[in-house]
Order: structure tokens, then C-alpha cells, then sequence
């Protein structure tokens, strides 16, 4: 049960495409859109299109060993991805489970941290952060720890203090001065900057297990191959509830002398949420080739955009914007050779909320002697089904509520339909607003317009947070 509006039909005279009038009041914006829920329309109708991709993720960091292309992500410089598997992908299960993160961090979460990093004393709460060790005069090791799930925690061992005077140490800055020399680590700190090799392999392990188990990660992958100057990285991904994970890494820095003196993560421990529906690892291959540029045809180049006239130009001919759209020249997709894949868990939204989904992780062989990665790609089942083909969505700016009416408010045009969807969980309701062009192809003149569309909860509203999907931000009460 929905309520429609009526798009604006009122016409408009042809121009140049996609030429926004000068008298528009905002820009309209648009963006990729992430699961799908219908509720609601308005507009004059107009053929439903794709789906947008899925709303990004928290992603790992990576390794900082330098510039490049992040394993799955498309060449900038036009070449794609194709991902080729050499053996038999797995079928999918009936379902598998995701994993929420919610709730407030302990004093005794961080107590326990604290004393694997060697920190003593009790954590003390300042605003939303915890905070472990650190001396008046902030030298000493440093452990910060957000209140709030996940808990994101930063460690680090050496810290500049002060002289009490408002002065660092560790550089020659005095108050009033407008240059000052560089800082430097202790010489025996084992940073970056120190002297000495960094320690093996499985000396930095060891150093890590103390802080791992800390964090219930003692069974965690480990990959101990990075180092940055004397400094030796120790990337964990943990195993939740049996399923291996990626993007939600443990990183501890281990310097010459094998103590640990940096480190982060999150903090708080995910919990099983409701199960879904999952495809195979053939079909998630498929989404991941035409995510990172796999498939389809080179789209044709931009044209100049429209510049106003001087005001002593006189009008005419030289109005139109000479454009010819010819196709860009493109590089072929480098190819990649899958060795193998395994059902885990990603960094998505669970329950509106930062969480772990079901997600296919694939062995990639590593090329010219590189060694390998792997690449994820989400396992759900409602993924890019359901929902307008090729469309696109726009953000809302704020709501009201009325029973169980939800009115989402939001900046649109008489250029295209609009339909609001609404995904109901316990503690917040996500809204999506998708952008069908009622004329594919054909100019029209983007005058922006305050819209509203209104939807049917199943319960009321009460006390839940209204996120947007486009965003994941939450929306203003109106």
C-alpha cells in the first residue's frame, strides 16, 4: 500500500544534452544506489532500467607499499578486469549467515587491549573515545578506542610530549616561531624512521599473538609479508563463526627490537545476524567481471559542456556545442586467473548498520611474479535483482513521519519517474529514491525541484533512524 504524486509533465524546449538552465537553483546529484526495496512511485511512468552497483563498503587500506590498482578495482587509465577461473567454482549453500556489530565498547574491552599492548593503568572515557596511556605531558604509548561498534582502535608506541611550555619534544619548535626542525622517532623505537632490519616473519607473529588473542583473533590468517622501512606489518583477518574474512583486517606494526609499536582495527566482535539467500561462485564471478570493467562496450567520449556568452556576443549559430562522440580508444582488460574460491564474510550494511555479509572471496594468481590476492565479491541472492533496470538513484535531505506514512523529501526534476523504497529492520528503516528518465537519450533541461514520496510502513516509525541508501547517511527530521 503506497501513495503516488504526479511527476511535473510541464514541456520544455529542446537543447544541447544534458545543458542544465541558468536558472536552476541546484545542481541535481545522483549516485549508485545499493539493495533494493519497492514501495512507491511518481512521475509519468517511463521504462524501468538497471540497478545501481552497490553501495560501497568500508574497505580495507591495503597495503601502503605504493601506488597502483587496487586488486578488483578498473585501470584509471581505461583497461579493465577479467577474472578467469582455471578450476571448478563451488555451488552455493541454501543460505549463509551475516554479521551485525552494535552496541557500546566496555571499559574492560579496552582494559584487556590495553595490557596485550603493555599499557597499564585504567582506560578513562573522553567524549565518545577511550583512551589507555599516554603521560600528562602526551608522551608514552597511546591507545584510543571508539565507544561506539565497531570500535575502531589506533595503538602507538612513541609519541612526542612537551617541555610544559607549550613546546614539542622531539623538535626544535619553539611557541611563536614559524618554522621548527623535523621530529624524530627514538633511535631504538624500531619506526620507520629508526635504525635496524626488520624483524622475520614469524618473529613478528609472535609478537602479534599476545594482542590477537586480545581481541578474540587468535585463529585469524595471517600474512606477515609487508614492511616499511624497519617496521614489520602483520595483517590479520579473522574467522567469524567458522567463515574467513575479508576487509576486516587486524593490523599490527612490529619494530627491529620485536616489540609491537603500532597497530588497529576494530574492537568490538561481530554477532550472528538473520541468514540470506546466497547465488554460487559462478554467478559472483560474473557480477565481479562486470563491476571491474570486464564486459560491454567502450562508452563514447564526453562532449564540451556549454559556455555562457559574453555579453557582448551576439547570439546565432555559434550557440550549439560542436560534439562528435566517437569511442574512446580503450585498452583491452588485462585477464587474471582465479585458482580457487571460498564462501566468507565482507564489510556491508547489516541491519543499517557497519556489519559482515556473505561474500565470495577468490584466489587470484599473482602475475609476473607477484604474489597473489584476493578479491571479494557480495554472495547475496538480492543482489542487483529486483528493482529498476539501469537505474539510478538521488539522495533524500530529510523526512516526516505521520502513523505509518514515511515521507522522504528530496531535489528531482520533471526530466524523470521517481519511486521511493523502503527496507524496514529494528533499528532503522533504509530508503532508496530511484531516477528513471522518462525519455532515455533525449535532452532535457534539469531544472531541480523539491520533491516528496511517501511510503507505508508495515510498523510505525518510533524511535528508528531513517538512513539513505544512496548516501548511508541518516536523514534530518523534517
Amino acid at each position: 500500500m503506497t501513495s503516488e504524486e504526479p511527476g511535473t509533465t510541464s514541456g520544455t524546449r529542446r537543447r544541447p544534452a544534458w545543458v542544465v538552465g541558468s536558472i536552476a537553483a541546484a545542481v541535481l546529484l545522483v549516485g549508485g544506489g545499493t539493495a533494493y526495496w519497492a514501495s512507491a512511485a511518481q512521475g509519468d511512468g517511463g521504462t524501468a532500467r538497471r540497478t545501481g552497483d552497490s553501495a560501497s563498503a568500508p574497505r580495507d587500506a591495503g597495503d601502503p607499499s605504493g601506488p597502483g590498482i587496487a586488486p578488483g578495482e578498473p585501470d584509471p587509465s581505461g583497461a579493465g578486469v577479467v577474472y578467469r577461473a582455471d578450476v571448478k567454482l563451488p555451488e552455493a549453500p541454501a543460505a549463509a549467515p551475516a554479521y551485525s556489530v552494535s552496541g557500546e565498547v566496555a571499559e574492560a574491552e579496552v582494559a584487556r587491549l590495553a595490557a596485550a599492548l603493555g599499557i597499564s593503568g585504567t582506560p578513562r572515557l573522553e567524549g565518545d573515545v577511550w583512551l589507555a596511556g599516554e603521560a600528562a605531558d602526551g608522551s608514552g604509548p597511546r591507545l584510543t578506542v571508539a565507544r561506539t561498534a565497531p570500535g575502531t582502535w589506533n595503538f602507538n608506541r612513541f609519541q612526542a610530549g612537551g617541555d610544559g611550555a607549550g613546546n614539542g619534544a622531539g623538535d626544535d619548535c619553539v611557541r611563536g616561531k614559524d618554522t621548527c626542525g623535523p621530529a624524530t622517532l627514538p633511535r631504538d623505537a624500531g619506526g620507520t624512521g629508526g635504525s635496524g632490519k626488520p624483524v622475520s616473519e614469524e618473529a613478528a607473529r609472535a609478537a602479534a599473538a599476545p594482542v590477537l588473542k586480545a581481541l578474540g583473533q587468535d585463529g585469524a590468517k595471517l600474512d606477515a609479508r609487508l614492511t616499511q622501512g624497519a617496521v614489520r606489518v602483520v595483517s590479520a583477518d579473522p574467522v567469524v563463526g567458522g567463515l574467513p574474512t575479508q576487509g576486516w583486517s587486524t593490523k599490527v606494526s612490529v619494530g627491529a627490537d620485536g616489540s609491537v609499536v603500532g597497530g588497529n582495527g576494530e574492537l568490538k566482535a561481530p554477532v550472528r545476524a538473520a541468514d540470506q539467500p546466497v547465488v554460487g561462485a559462478v554467478e559472483a564471478l560474473a557480477r565481479l567481471n562486470a563491476r571491474s570493467g570486464g564486459g560491454g562496450n567502450p562508452e563514447p567520449s564526453g562532449c564540451a559542456s556549454a559556455v555562457p556568452l559574453a555579453a557582448d556576443t551576439p547570439g546565432g549559430a555559434t550557440d550549439t556545442v560542436p560534439c562528435n562522440p566517437e569511442p574512446r580508444p580503450m585498452k583491452p582488460p588485462r585477464t587474471e586467473t582465479v585458482k580457487g574460491a571460498v564462501l566468507g564474510l565482507a564489510p556491508g550494511t547489516v541491519e543499517g548498520s557497519r556489519g559482515l555479509v556473505p561474500a565470495w572471496l577468490f584466489e587470484v594468481a599473482g602475475q609476473g611474479g607477484a604474489p597473489g590476492h584476493t578479491v571479494s565479491e557480495p554472495a547475496s541472492a538480492q543482489q542487483g535483482t529486483p528493482g529498476p533496470k539501469d537505474g539510478r538513484t538521488v539522495p533524500g535531505f530529510s523526512y516526516k513521519e505521520e502513523g505509518r506514512k514515511l515521507t522522504v523529501n528530496f531535489w528531482g526534476s520533471a526530466c524523470s519517474t521517481y519511486a521511493l523504497e523502503a527496507r524496514e529492520q529494528p533499528e532503522s528503516v533504509m530508503v532508496k529514491i530511484t531516477d528513471t528518465p522518462n525519455k532515455p537519450g533525449q535532452a532535457c533541461i534539469m531544472l531541480a525541484e523539491e520533491k516528496s514520496l511517501s511510503v507505508t510502513l508495515k510498523e510505525p516509525l518510533g524511535d528508528r533512524k531513517v538512513l539513505d541508501a544512496t548516501t548511508g547517511k541518516q536523514l534530518a527530521r523534517q
